[in-house]
């Protein structure tokens, strides 16, 4: 059982591999968008950070990045109040400020918004911003930094080491921004390291675009292979293999590819409910995969129910689901009564109306015939 129906359109492959583009604010072209760097040109980890080029501050007096007795790290974090993923980073950067101003980090919010709509903003959220906000109104810097990096969306952020070189960039709510800030401070940093992390996203994102680009254009072969490099990657796992099968069995109709990668699944995650459990709404909840064959989403939500030991209530919903799928009723309801003992108050009525469901089914089956007559 899942809050959402998991949907093999194209857009929502995108929408879900890309953890920028969750909204439709996110999916928007900023207003002043940087120019993209030829791949030989990127802004790169070591390079000296570019000056900032404002045209005034919010919560700030002006500052400069070679002004005397500046701070030992600084954190620009490019950002836009019409971006969701901007807005929903913004708790993360205050409590990031709270946490090493006074340790000698500055962070500055940029965004090449007009002064008046940053300001009306401002106005508006709460908690305020405790951090410096730089209005970048012709998008000079915007264009130094995200467009020399190849950047084209926000929120993204740069750490700047004691000599104003680059540390390192990426997204603004990623883990290594306060791994790396925790380098700088105590003399550790190793920028070689900080170089790969970079080269490592970029890859990772390369490849994302890939799959996305080729999902939109149906190039489905095209699509397998950016997931397969993918999982060769450091990355999470659960939502490329979701795709994966999902593709084969809903686009490709390889049901013996399908087959395969179940098994192979359920033999290396054997003790993983959850994305067993995954795996197989996704397949007993959408007619045009489970009609294809199954026994893919019965043997993988039996697999999630034997890993629970049948304790969570989300999984017997799933595995109760697959048994109506196949026709028997009687045990897809032993099972959805489990389902509802075990739910929470937010998932009860569900359980409980699938539960009636089956039971309803059941008293249709005693009077059904086959005679025409």
């Amino acid at each position: 059982m899942k809050a959402t129906r998991f949907a093999v359109a194209a857009v929502l492959y995108a929408a879900a591999l890309s953890g920028r583009a969750v909204d439709a604010s996110a999916a928007s072209t900023p207003p002043t968008q940087p120019a993209t760097a030829t791949a030989a040109a990127l802004l790169d980890v070591g390079d000296r950070a570019p000056r900032l080029e404002v045209a005034g501050w919010l919560n700030a007096k002006p500052w400069s990045l070679d002004e005397p007795g500046g701070p030992d790290v600084v954190v620009l974090v490019f950002w836009a109040t019409w971006s969701g993923p901007s807005r929903a980073s913004l708790p993360t950067l205050v409590n990031l400020h709270e946490k090493y101003h006074s340790r000698g980090v500055k962070l500055i919010g940029i965004t090449a918004e007009p002064a008046e709509t940053v300001r009306e903003f401002l106005d508006r959220y709460r908690p305020a911003l405790p951090f410096p906000i730089a209005l970048d109104e012709a998008g000079k810097t915007t264009a130094s930094y995200c467009g020399g990096a190849g950047v084209n969306f926000v929120p993204y952020c740069f750490l700047l080491a004691r000599d104003r070189t680059i540390a390192w960039q990426g997204h603004p709510e990623q883990p290594e921004l306060v791994q790396f800030i925790e380098e700088l401070l105590s003399g550790t940093f190793d920028l070689s390291a900080a170089r790969e992390s970079v080269t490592r996203a970029r890859r990772v994102d390369q490849l994302e675009a890939l799959f996305r680009d080729s999902c939109e254009q149906q190039s489905w072969r095209t699509a397998l292979l950016a997931l397969d490099r993918l999982l060769e990657l450091d990355v999470p796992k659960e939502r490329l293999l979701r795709y994966k099968l999902t593709i084969l069995l809903g686009e490709l109709d390889d049901v013996d590819a399908a087959r395969a990668l179940t098994d192979e699944l359920m033999g290396r995650y054997a003790s993983n409910a959850r994305l067993l459990n995954s795996l197989a709404w996704d397949v007993v909840s959408e007619p045009r995969l489970y009609l294809r064959d199954p026994e893919i989403g019965l043997k993988l939500a039996t697999a999630a129910y034997r890993a629970c030991g049948g304790q969570d209530a989300a999984v017997a919903d799933t595995y109760a689901r697959a048994l109506h799928v196949i026709g028997r009723v009687d045990l897809a309801i032993f099972v959805q009564q489990r389902a509802v003992e075990l739910a929470g108050p937010n998932q009860r009525e569900a359980c409980q109306r699938m539960l009636n469901f089956y039971r309803r089914c059941q008293e249709l089956q005693a009077g059904a015939s086959a005679d025409p007559e």
